[in-house]
């Protein structure tokens, strides 16, 4: 977000694609005007002008396969400004930027609404003890995400983890094309579904990183399924939009339309008989034909985008269902009872009405599939974890579910065969994530004493942060072998230090924190700066946080981080990460973040959110992973080398990660933790492990998407992972 208050900026787009706003009929719907935040410099101050560039953003447009750089858009400029941007125009490079950045921060702006926060880029992987303490700002701080309107010469366009770019490709439409003719050019740039996809794959990144890992059938698939439905429920939030395909339908949203389809025109150009996925149904033989659920489709379905089609499905069946309650009585008094509309077009009250109750379905849909991935376990997450987060994040919102949202969620899902393991009856009840009381009490200990631990441990931490500071360094410092880590929590603190001061006196938006000194600040709760200072400063208040939890956690008794999931003991496997400073399995803290939300009675919920991961190595070889598990790891290293003759190893390193760990949604007033939210195994489990080792095995004898492709790096994998593939593959 902006340092100061800008009206919102007013920009025009294509409300799909180019060719889709060509054909007569969509004429009303060609394009829509977007309203996003006005950014304080939408054109870089110095240096090349290279496109729009705001807090959050910046165009790059770079064409490599001509060498060129195309005419900067300055969306400041009067002709632009006063006139709502540049005309759509499918032929003018500046459009193409101007598009790009538009779709982009209007998805950022969804995500901020949901989740009551600001949204940060992944970080770059830089180790600010492995730099010398002066050598100026070397923060793994990421500002901006780069977008790339012209950077592929290829029916291709993703996100890349390791640039920290969108990458949105172009080319010529083949034969087979039933969109435009072929020779035709296509930019993916300028197709609104396309961009919304890759920005939650950017945004997801920057929340969960590991996210990409292929522990599960559905992690991969989840990534996709998740930025298709941000996608689609897009298209229910621009009026003309709506209201023109429920005229179209006549209220009837299981019918085919442009709102449950994604990418028409790429799907078209590519040979395809439709749009690119739709989660309403498919052609069939020349016949649209929606699809019915199966409770059985996910035993066959392979591969991230086959499975991800099923959660689409399933969530987009939940809005359906939400839908038709709240316009049945609308359908009653246009229809007098009878259900059935009159023959020609609806009545235009109607169909505003009938918009209105769709858009505020989708809205609300939309809203509780974003706020469930701070529900979700931070590593290897299923379907049925992802359920679970959907039922609990509105329960704790919204208790009454007055318009059965909820029901909804679990009768879609269980038609589709999603349910969560080990919970044979589905109830609202039983999904619902266990709070730290329940889930003492279902590891048979008393949760009274250590939750009161607990939170007097959190309450020191945010009352006095320079105190734990303090305690850390008496208790790791000198000759304990904590020196590294010492460097690297005083690293973050000088770098949010340092942020802080860069930002300026009135930065901050609130004048008790200026002019204090750096023992005053200290003294803070820091993390309140989550919603009165620039980026960079939540960026670094987080990790710092994040470093001083890990050492409140090692104050607490192994009964109560068995609770929540964690394992330290000395004994457990030796392929479990050990900590330098404990000589225990390590826990990382990869997050400590606030979430602020407003309830359906005007309660203003704030919670902490507090991410813990574990990590073995893994080995496809289970007599490897004996060996390694008992520590002997030159055995281990001979029994690899000696079965791979032609792959020899020097070291015996990993075949796979396997994590484990454990969200904590904590009341910000209370500190109570309110939700335990747990991997189905711990650290130490070996039938956790083994599934894992089954995942890998799996994709090793039979690549199941171009995830797998030879000779992509990890650092890229959405690069092959969108990669065009035929009709009906995956």
């Amino acid at each position: 977000m902006p340092d100061a208050y800008h009206p919102p900026r007013r920009l025009r787009v294509f409300a799909f694609d180019p060719w889709t706003a060509l054909r007569p009929g969509n004429r009303q719907i060609r394009e829509v005007t977007l309203s996003i935040p006005a950014e304080l410099d939408p054109i870089a101050a110095t240096g090349p002008r290279l496109g729009p560039r705001g807090d959050y953003l910046e165009v790059v447009d770079y064409d490599p396969s001509t060498g060129q750089f195309y005419t900067p858009l300055d969306l400041n400029d009067p002709a632009v400004l006063f006139n709502d941007g540049l005309t759509p125009a499918a032929d003018d490079p500046r459009f193409h930027q101007q598009m790009v950045y538009a779709v982009a921060m209007e998805t950022i702006g969804l995500f901020e609404h949901a989740l009551g926060r600001y949204v940060l880029w992944s970080p770059r992987p830089v180790d600010p003890a492995d730099r010398p303490r002066d050598a100026g700002d070397h923060d793994s701080h990421v500002a901006r995400l780069r977008l790339y309107p012209h950077a592929l010469r290829e029916a291709n366009a993703y996100y890349d983890p390791a640039r920290k770019a969108l990458l949105f490709g172009y080319f010529d439409l083949g034969p087979d094309s039933r969109s435009a003719p072929p020779g035709t050019v296509m930019f993916t740039c300028l197709s609104q579904d396309i961009i919304v996809h890759e920005m939650c794959h950017a945004i997801l990144d920057g929340l969960h990183p590991y996210f990409i890992e292929p522990s599960n059938p559905d992690m991969l698939a989840l990534h996709e399924a998740f930025s298709d439905l941000v996608a689609i429920f897009q298209h229910f939030s621009h009026p003309e939009v709506l209201r023109d395909q429920i005229a179209r339908t006549g209220g009837d949203l299981e019918r085919q339309s442009l709102l449950g389809a994604l990418a028409q025109e790429f799907g078209r150009g590519l040979g395809r008989s439709g749009a690119l996925r739709d989660a309403l149904g498919a052609e069939v033989d020349g016949t649209w034909q929606p699809h019915d659920p199966d409770n059985t489709a996910l035993t066959r379905a392979r591969g991230p985008h086959a499975r991800g089609a099923i959660l689409v499905a399933a969530v987009f069946r939940a809005f359906l269902n939400i839908y038709r309650i709240r316009v049945a009585d609308l359908f009653r008094i246009a229809t007098g009872g009878s259900g059935v509309l009159r023959p020609g077009a609806p009545d235009p009250d109607l169909v505003n009405r009938l918009a209105d109750e769709a858009a505020t379905s989708a809205r609300h849909m939309l809203n509780i599939c974003i706020r469930a991935m701070d529900y979700v376990p931070p590593v290897n997450v299923d379907f049925g974890d992802y359920l679970r987060a959907i039922i609990t994040a509105d329960h704790d919102l919204f208790p009454d579910d007055a318009h059965g949202y909820r029901a909804a969620f679990i009768e879609a899902f269980a038609a589709w065969g999603i349910v969560p393991h080990a919970i044979p009856v589905l109830s609202e009840g039983s999904l619902i994530w266990p709070s730290f009381a329940d889930a003492a009490r279902d590891h048979g200990d008393d949760p009274t004493e250590l939750e009161a631990m607990l939170r007097q441990s959190l309450g020191e931490l945010l009352a006095r942060p320079d105190r734990l500071l303090e305690e850390l360094h008496a208790t790791y410092g000198g000759d304990t072998g904590g020196g590294r880590m010492l460097d690297r929590l005083e690293a973050e603190k000088d770098a949010l230090l340092a942020s802080l001061g860069a930002a300026g006196p009135g930065a901050l938006r609130d004048p008790r924190l200026d002019g204090l000194t750096t023992q005053a600040l200290l003294q803070q709760n820091l993390l309140e700066l989550e919603f009165i200072s620039p980026r960079k400063v939540i960026h670094h208040a987080r990790r710092f946080y994040a470093m001083l939890f890990w050492g409140i956690l090692m104050k607490q008794p192994p009964e109560a981080l068995q609770t929540i999931g964690l394992c330290l003991d000395p004994d457990a496997p030796a392929t479990i990460t050990r900590s330098r400073q404990t000589g225990r399995p390590s826990v990382q803290v990869h997050s400590v973040r606030v979430a602020s939300r407003l309830g359906n009675r005007g309660q203003f919920e704030r919670e902490y959110v507090v991410e813990l991961i574990q990590t073995r190595a893994g080995h496809l070889d289970p007599d490897v992973q004996a060996l390694a598990d008992e520590g002997r790891t030159a055995a281990a290293l001979a029994l690899w080398n000696a079965r791979h003759p032609l792959r020899r190893r020097s070291a015996l390193g990993r075949d796979f990660a396997y994590r484990t760990g454990c969200t904590l949604l904590i009341d910000t007033r209370s500190l109570r933790i309110r939700r335990v939210i747990r991997t189905r195994h711990r650290i130490d489990d070996d039938a956790g492990l083994a599934a894992v080792r089954a995942e890998h095995q799996g994709r090793a004898r039979h690549p199941l998407n171009a995830f797998d492709t030879a000779g992509d790096t990890p650092a890229a994998p959405f690069a092959a992972l969108h990669r065009h593939v035929a009709p009906g593959a995956d």
